[in-house]
């Protein structure tokens, strides 16, 4: 009886060996990881409009669950305005719990597209090594580019360098769009947000892209994975999606949060105003000077920011900006030279310069090789018309009025 329990003993000690053996990243088996993308659909703030990206890593043994982000930054960096303005700032590979990521999301309206992705055992050790390695302190840090270098293509860029072969793409071929076309899809809803990203983008956000570029997107990523397929050395393809789950967001996504007139209906108002105003001015032989002290130092507020960003900063396509034409630090520079001539009652030679300079962007616009925004246009009227008060006050009153 003793012999036939050692024998039964050793024989099940020995079938056990090879499972206790099988070592995986974390200390367990590596069949038991499951690895998901995730892509939450846009929000309410202005940094989430365009969606998000991460990458979940279950262990089905162990019950972790936690989410890599290449989307998080440090708000207390020294500098972090001027920074973020210059495209100086670093992004780093964050991670949490998928409970607080989701929570996060889902509590500010956001919907969570889960793919499953079909990787082997191999593969997705593979994959938790390589992010493990990533979130290393000296590792984690990237410098970000929110056309090339983002949430969004960094995992693609790691699901590609882990698959054994090579992942297939439905297509990589140029397409009809452009990086300004996607991000207009964006922000379509959300007028404000969608001016402030012409103004600053230049003409080569009007390139035509192709597919892989307009992955830059988290939601083009989601619908290429869906179609994509691994290759191994044998010219055997799996997809690369296994299967795909979608966490539904719990409240209602307030989007009540610009500014209740569009920029186009500000624009015009202030183009009838400034009719108007002219129309008083020269039935009063009368300049109010003092409404283009604020609406100069706007403009020239504008033109600063195009300025640094044309001349100083690292992020894609504004070192292309036309705009930079009309927007410029000119308007800021000149106002104390306008306050001093208005006060000693002088002419201004300078707006006949001004006038035409603004007129003439205004007709060479349809030749300009960038799509320019049309409330940039009629802002270009407006100031026209308020420089053309000035120099018809100027030199075209009756002598017995002027002053030189």
């Amino acid at each position: 009886m003793k012999l036939r329990r050692v024998v039964f003993y050793t024989l099940y000690i020995l079938l056990l060996l090879p499972t206790w053996a099988q070592p995986s990243p974390g200390g367990e088996h590596s069949d038991s990881l499951q690895i998901s993308l995730l892509t939450c659909t846009p929000g309410p703030e202005v940094y989430a409009l365009y969606g998000h990206t991460a990458i979940r890593v279950q262990n089905l043994h162990t019950r972790e669950d936690v989410v890599y982000n290449y989307g998080s930054f440090n708000m207390r960096e020294p500098y972090f305005i001027l920074k973020f303005m210059l495209g100086w700032l670093d992004y780093e590979l964050g991670r949490t719990s998928f409970q607080q990521f989701s929570g996060h999301y889902l509590y500010d309206g956001c919907d969570i597209h889960e793919q499953v992705l079909n990787l082997t055992a191999v593969e997705k050790a593979r994959m938790l090594a390589k992010l493990q390695e990533n979130y290393k302190a000296e590792n984690r840090g990237y410098r970000y580019n929110f056309l090339y270098d983002n949430c969004s293509t960094r995992p693609r860029d790691i699901i590609e360098s882990v698959v054994d072969g090579k992942l297939l793409w439905s297509e990589n071929e140029t397409t009809t769009s452009s990086y300004r076309d996607l991000m207009h899809e964006c922000n379509a809803r959300w007028p404000w947000s969608r001016l402030g990203v012409d103004l600053v983008l230049g003409q080569e956000a009007d390139r035509l892209i192709t597919s892989r570029e307009q992955e830059f997107l988290p939601n083009y990523l989601l619908h290429h994975l869906n179609e994509a397929k691994i290759q191994d050395e044998t010219g055997a393809t799996r997809p690369i999606v296994g299967k795909t789950e979608k966490h539904n967001h719990w409240i209602a996504m307030d989007e009540s949060k610009e500014f209740f007139l569009s920029p186009m209906q500000c624009v015009m108002l202030l183009l009838v105003l400034a009719l108007l105003l002219g129309w008083q001015e020269r039935k009063r032989r009368k300049l109010y000077w003092g409404v283009d002290v604020v609406l100069w130092a706007a403009q020239g507020v504008a033109g600063l920011l195009v300025f640094i960003l044309f001349f100083f900063s690292e992020h894609p396509t504004v070192g292309s900006n036309w705009l930079l034409w009309v927007f410029n630090p000119i308007p800021l520079i000149y106002i104390p030279f306008m306050i001093y001539s208005r006060r000693k009652q002088r002419k201004e030679p300078f707006l006949v310069f001004w006038l035409v300079w603004l007129l003439l962007f205004v007709c060479v616009s349809g030749w300009i090789p960038q799509q320019l925004p049309l409330e940039s246009l009629w802002a270009t009227a407006v100031l026209a018309v308020r420089a053309g008060s000035h120099v018809m006050y100027d030199y075209y009153k009756p002598k017995s009025e002027r002053r030189s």
